[in-house]
C-alpha cells in the first residue's frame, strides 16, 4: 500500500461485513474510504469487520490517526465481531488485549494464512 496507494475497502450491506487491507501507511484518503463503507453499513444492527494486515507502518499524519480512532469509537456500539489477519505479533497481541476490554464485541486475530478460518469465525 504505502503512501499514494489506495487501501482496499469492501463491504456487504446484506451481510453487515466491512473488510479492508492494510499494507503499509494509512492515509487520510484511506480513512475516508473506510468511513464511506461504515456509513453504508450504519443501518445494520450488527457489523462484522475483517481486517487484513500484511504490514502496518503507521499513519501518514495525525489527522489519519484521528479519523481512524474516531471511526472505530463511533462503530463500537454496533460491532459484533472483528477478525484481524496478520503475522505481526504486536498487532495480534493488541487484538487479544482489546478483546478483554471492549464490551459486547468479540475480537480475534488469525495468522494471514488462515483467511478461511477467520471468515468462518465471522459467520
Amino acid at each position: 500500500m504505502g503512501l499514494g496507494e489506495k487501501m482496499e475497502v469492501n463491504y456487504s450491506i446484506e451481510n453487515g461485513i466491512l473488510s479492508y487491507v492494510i499494507d503499509g501507511v494509512i492515509t487520510v484518503d484511506d480513512m475516508h474510504e473506510v468511513q464511506v463503507a461504515r456509513e453504508q453499513l450504519a443501518g445494520n444492527d450488527s457489523i462484522k469487520v475483517l481486517s487484513i494486515v500484511p504490514s502496518f507502518r503507521g499513519y501518514e499524519n495525525f489527522e489519519a490517526m484521528k479519523k481512524a480512532i474516531q471511526g472505530d469509537i463511533h462503530m463500537l456500539p454496533k460491532l459484533s465481531k472483528y477478525a484481524m489477519l496478520t503475522d505481526s505479533f504486536w498487532l495480534r497481541s493488541l487484538v487479544l488485549f482489546l478483546n478483554l476490554v471492549v464490551p459486547k464485541s468479540k475480537l480475534k486475530a488469525f495468522p494471514l494464512r488462515d483467511r478461511k478460518l477467520a471468515e468462518k469465525w465471522l459467520d
